[in-house]
Protein backbone atom coordinates (compact mmCIF):
# COMPACT_ATOMS: atom_id res chain seq x y z
CA UNK A 1 0.00 0.00 0.00
CA UNK A 2 3.12 2.29 0.95
CA UNK A 3 4.94 1.77 -2.30
CA UNK A 4 1.35 2.50 -4.37
CA UNK A 5 0.94 5.76 -2.50
CA UNK A 6 4.64 6.52 -3.10
CA UNK A 7 3.97 6.01 -7.05
CA UNK A 8 0.75 7.88 -7.12
CA UNK A 9 2.58 10.82 -5.55
CA UNK A 10 5.56 10.70 -7.13
CA UNK A 11 3.44 10.75 -10.68
CA UNK A 12 1.26 13.55 -9.39
CA UNK A 13 4.53 15.88 -8.62
CA UNK A 14 5.69 14.99 -11.87
CA UNK A 15 2.86 15.89 -13.78
CA UNK A 16 2.67 19.05 -11.93
CA UNK A 17 6.29 19.55 -12.04
CA UNK A 18 5.69 19.13 -16.27
CA UNK A 19 2.81 21.16 -16.10
CA UNK A 20 4.94 23.96 -14.80
CA UNK A 21 8.20 23.50 -16.93
CA UNK A 22 5.66 24.94 -19.60
CA UNK A 23 6.40 28.76 -19.10
CA UNK A 24 5.70 29.72 -23.06
CA UNK A 25 2.70 29.56 -24.95
CA UNK A 26 4.43 28.27 -28.13
CA UNK A 27 6.25 25.08 -25.36
CA UNK A 28 2.87 24.18 -23.89
CA UNK A 29 1.19 24.15 -27.66
CA UNK A 30 4.40 22.12 -28.36
CA UNK A 31 3.85 19.55 -25.74
CA UNK A 32 0.30 19.38 -26.36
CA UNK A 33 0.49 18.50 -30.11
CA UNK A 34 2.82 15.84 -29.52
CA UNK A 35 0.96 13.92 -27.39
CA UNK A 36 -1.86 14.14 -29.35
CA UNK A 37 -0.88 11.23 -31.46
CA UNK A 38 -0.88 9.16 -27.85
CA UNK A 39 -3.77 10.29 -26.84
CA UNK A 40 -2.80 12.85 -25.13
CA UNK A 41 -2.10 10.24 -22.06
CA UNK A 42 1.20 12.07 -20.97
CA UNK A 43 -0.79 15.04 -20.02
CA UNK A 44 -4.32 13.42 -19.22
CA UNK A 45 -5.34 14.45 -15.55
CA UNK A 46 -8.36 12.75 -13.74
CA UNK A 47 -11.84 12.46 -15.07
CA UNK A 48 -13.73 15.41 -14.16
CA UNK A 49 -16.97 14.46 -15.78
CA UNK A 50 -18.75 12.21 -17.83
CA UNK A 51 -22.10 12.35 -19.18
CA UNK A 52 -24.36 10.76 -22.00
CA UNK A 53 -22.31 13.22 -24.59
CA UNK A 54 -18.82 13.53 -23.02
CA UNK A 55 -15.85 13.05 -21.05
CA UNK A 56 -13.85 15.41 -19.85
CA UNK A 57 -10.58 15.16 -18.03
CA UNK A 58 -8.34 17.87 -16.17
CA UNK A 59 -5.17 18.21 -17.88
CA UNK A 60 -1.66 18.37 -16.46
CA UNK A 61 -0.84 21.22 -19.02
CA UNK A 62 -1.99 24.83 -18.80
CA UNK A 63 -2.15 26.67 -22.13
CA UNK A 64 -0.42 30.17 -20.84
CA UNK A 65 -3.32 32.67 -20.53
CA UNK A 66 -5.98 30.84 -20.33
CA UNK A 67 -8.80 30.65 -17.68
CA UNK A 68 -10.19 27.22 -17.53
CA UNK A 69 -8.66 24.23 -20.11
CA UNK A 70 -9.32 20.12 -19.95
CA UNK A 71 -9.34 17.47 -22.23
CA UNK A 72 -12.43 16.82 -23.59
CA UNK A 73 -14.07 13.29 -25.31
CA UNK A 74 -16.61 14.44 -27.77
CA UNK A 75 -16.93 13.10 -31.38
CA UNK A 76 -13.39 13.18 -31.09
CA UNK A 77 -10.53 13.63 -28.62
CA UNK A 78 -9.01 17.37 -28.19
CA UNK A 79 -7.63 19.88 -25.76
CA UNK A 80 -9.71 23.10 -24.85
CA UNK A 81 -8.58 26.47 -23.60
CA UNK A 82 -10.92 29.32 -22.64
CA UNK A 83 -8.79 32.21 -23.35
CA UNK A 84 -11.03 35.21 -22.61
CA UNK A 85 -14.91 35.54 -21.38
CA UNK A 86 -16.90 38.55 -21.42
CA UNK A 87 -20.52 39.87 -22.08
CA UNK A 88 -19.21 42.60 -24.06
CA UNK A 89 -18.27 41.76 -27.76
CA UNK A 90 -15.86 44.35 -28.33
CA UNK A 91 -13.96 43.24 -25.56
CA UNK A 92 -13.20 40.15 -27.27
CA UNK A 93 -11.60 41.68 -30.16
CA UNK A 94 -7.44 42.70 -28.74
CA UNK A 95 -7.96 38.85 -27.18
CA UNK A 96 -8.66 37.19 -30.72
CA UNK A 97 -6.43 39.15 -32.39
CA UNK A 98 -3.45 38.89 -30.10
CA UNK A 99 -4.31 34.54 -30.27
CA UNK A 100 -4.50 34.48 -33.48
CA UNK A 101 -1.16 35.82 -34.01
CA UNK A 102 0.26 33.84 -31.12
CA UNK A 103 -0.90 30.57 -32.80
CA UNK A 104 0.10 31.39 -36.10
CA UNK A 105 3.58 32.52 -34.94
CA UNK A 106 3.96 29.14 -33.26
CA UNK A 107 2.63 26.63 -35.83
CA UNK A 108 3.79 28.31 -39.18
CA UNK A 109 7.50 27.13 -38.41
CA UNK A 110 6.26 23.76 -37.92
CA UNK A 111 3.98 23.24 -41.13
CA UNK A 112 1.15 24.20 -40.47
CA UNK A 113 -1.43 27.03 -42.45
CA UNK A 114 -3.84 28.86 -41.51
CA UNK A 115 -7.43 29.43 -43.08
CA UNK A 116 -10.68 31.08 -41.72
CA UNK A 117 -13.97 29.92 -42.09
CA UNK A 118 -17.30 31.64 -41.29
CA UNK A 119 -18.53 31.90 -37.38
CA UNK A 120 -21.69 30.30 -37.59
CA UNK A 121 -23.00 32.38 -34.54
CA UNK A 122 -25.60 34.60 -35.51
CA UNK A 123 -23.63 38.38 -34.44
CA UNK A 124 -20.32 37.01 -34.65
CA UNK A 125 -19.43 37.40 -38.30
CA UNK A 126 -16.50 39.59 -37.40
CA UNK A 127 -15.26 36.53 -35.77
CA UNK A 128 -13.69 34.17 -38.19
CA UNK A 129 -12.95 30.84 -37.20
CA UNK A 130 -9.18 30.32 -37.13
CA UNK A 131 -8.03 26.79 -38.54
CA UNK A 132 -4.57 25.28 -38.51
CA UNK A 133 -4.37 22.30 -40.65
CA UNK A 134 -0.91 20.56 -41.59
CA UNK A 135 -0.48 19.58 -45.96
CA UNK A 136 -0.53 15.91 -45.98
CA UNK A 137 -0.47 15.49 -49.33
CA UNK A 138 -2.20 12.44 -51.14
CA UNK A 139 -3.13 9.96 -48.57
CA UNK A 140 -0.39 6.92 -48.17
CA UNK A 141 -2.46 3.47 -49.16
CA UNK A 142 -3.68 2.10 -45.57
CA UNK A 143 -3.60 5.53 -44.13
CA UNK A 144 -6.64 5.77 -41.09
CA UNK A 145 -7.71 8.40 -38.94
CA UNK A 146 -5.02 7.88 -36.65
CA UNK A 147 -2.23 8.57 -39.20
CA UNK A 148 -3.96 12.23 -39.74
CA UNK A 149 -1.45 14.98 -37.64
CA UNK A 150 -3.23 17.17 -35.24
CA UNK A 151 -4.66 20.08 -35.99
CA UNK A 152 -5.89 23.60 -33.85
CA UNK A 153 -8.69 25.44 -34.24
CA UNK A 154 -9.70 29.03 -32.21
CA UNK A 155 -13.42 30.24 -32.19
CA UNK A 156 -15.11 32.82 -30.56
CA UNK A 157 -18.22 31.44 -28.93
CA UNK A 158 -21.10 32.65 -27.49
CA UNK A 159 -22.89 31.31 -24.23
CA UNK A 160 -26.63 31.66 -24.24
CA UNK A 161 -26.69 30.08 -20.81
CA UNK A 162 -24.99 32.58 -19.39
CA UNK A 163 -25.17 35.39 -21.39
CA UNK A 164 -21.26 35.85 -22.57
CA UNK A 165 -18.81 35.74 -25.49
CA UNK A 166 -15.60 33.25 -25.10
CA UNK A 167 -12.67 33.24 -27.43
CA UNK A 168 -11.54 29.09 -27.47
CA UNK A 169 -8.65 27.44 -28.68
CA UNK A 170 -8.83 23.32 -29.08
CA UNK A 171 -6.02 21.48 -30.14
CA UNK A 172 -7.89 18.06 -31.47
CA UNK A 173 -5.88 14.35 -31.49
CA UNK A 174 -6.60 13.98 -35.15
Amino acid sequence: MFLKQLLLTTATVASCTFAQAQVTFCEAVNSILADAPEGFQHIKGRMMESNMNATMWASTIKLPGSIGYRLVQSMGLFYEAAIFQSSDKEKIQPYYEEYKQKLADCLGPKGYKMSMQDNVTAGLGDFKKVVFLKDIGDPKEGATLKDLPPHVTMEVLYNKDKGGFSVVIFLFQH
